[in-house]
């Protein structure tokens, strides 16, 4: 007797599962929609936020003429330091991307608009803002007094050459006894304007106020002038406040090295246009030819009075002749960032049609 044996079980035909369409879940497509989302969505994000490197930056082009001063000739040489005087003069406002050249007796300079305007520009290259400047030892000082009350009858009308002649006089004397009178007597009038400013003679001694009005002073001749310095730049001291330093050139800075060391416990009056700005004590040999001025200084006020040194030491005069909107170039950096921008895109748009192409042939391709 015989036992029929059972046939062997056959696997079914189709799996348990089915693979997936497409070769991606829903899950994996919609992530990678997601990407692409995010993807596109940060481009344009960097797009909105770079926008404004499209655009010409707005700017001013200025003009200023150049006019040579007594003994000096406009040549290539004085046109170069105009050119440097005006870059420095810009960069005491904050002005530091412009591009200046000359045109003959021009200077042209253009450069981003840096809160500046035409009344502003007039200002800061307007005639006659030259500041003369000297050093001086004191021989003498007083406190200032309250003016007395005016005469019932009025001044006599004076010609202004013979009020400065007789300011001269009476002020730059070198007379000690009328020296005493003259410092008593101008210690009455340090709130009045000085009709001796800038024309006071540096090689004659001076009785003059300070810039406060609170003391008077009799000064010797100047050791050193305006002419003898290199340059004056707006600064702060470690406390805060503004000053102005100078750097006398090689020959000044040897004078000035030698009465500092030859004067320590005596003061330098430092004065602009008669007034007396500061007269530190000297307290040791100054050399390298640098110094500073401190006064009763604000941020304007501070570079107004560099640039007026300046332009004082300076063979040549600058002045304001017009100035015009102009559309500047791109910076370097504005290219770069263009450059990042349009190479950035490219990617974004290489990976996108990548990505929409592969799922598009992934769903035609998937089994029936």
């Amino acid at each position: 007797m015989s036992f029929a044996q059972p046939a062997p079980a056959v696997p079914p035909a189709v799996p348990p599962y089915a693979p997936p369409r497409g070769g991606l879940t829903p899950a994996a497509k919609f992530l990678v929609l997601l990407a692409l989302a995010v993807l596109i969505a940060g481009y344009a994000l960097a797009v909105f936020l770079t926008r404004g490197v499209w655009a010409d930056r707005d700017g001013i082009r200025l003009t200023l003429s150049v006019q040579a001063k007594d003994g000096w000739a406009l040549s290539a040489d004085t046109i170069e330091q105009a050119i440097a005087a005006t870059e420095a003069r810009l960069d005491d406002y904050g002005v530091a991307d412009a591009e200046i050249g000359s045109d003959g007796n021009n200077v042209v300079a253009t450069f981003s608009r840096h809160g500046l305007d035409a009344e502003a520009l007039k200002e800061m290259f307007g005639p006659g803002e030259t500041k003369t400047l000297y050093v001086r030892p004191v021989i003498h000082a007083i406190p200032a007094k309250a003016s007395p009350p005016s005469g019932i009858n009025p001044t006599p009308a004076v010609e202004p050459a013979q009020r400065i002649a007789d300011e001269k006089e009476l002020r730059q004397g070198t007379n000690p006894s009328i020296q005493i009178l003259a410092l008593q007597y101008q210690a009455t009038r340090c709130g009045d304007d000085d009709v001796l400013a800038g024309h006071d003679d540096p090689n004659l001694p001076l009785v003059t106020c300070s810039a406060d009005g609170e003391t008077v002073y009799l000064l010797a001749k100047s050791i050193l002038g305006g002419d003898q310095i290199e340059s004056a730049e707006p600064g702060t001291d470690p406390g805060g406040r503004y000053i102005i330093d100078l750097q006398f050139d090689n020959d000044a800075a040897q004078v000035w090295a030698d009465f500092t060391a030859a004067n320590i416990g005596t003061q330098a009056a430092f004065t602009i246009d008669t007034r007396v700005l500061s007269a530190p004590l000297i307290r040791e040999r100054i050399p390298n030819g640098g110094t500073q001025i401190s006064g009763d200084f604000d941020e304007r006020s501070a570079h107004d009075l560099a640039g007026g040194i300046n332009r004082g030491t300076s063979p040549v005069a600058l002045t304001y002749s017009s100035s015009s909107d102009e559309k500047l170039p791109a910076t370097m950096l504005s290219m770069l960032i263009r450059g990042a921008v349009i190479v950035s895109g490219l990617g974004v748009a290489v990976v996108v049609i990548g990505a929409g192409v592969y799922l598009l042939h992934a769903r035609r391709s998937r089994p029936v």
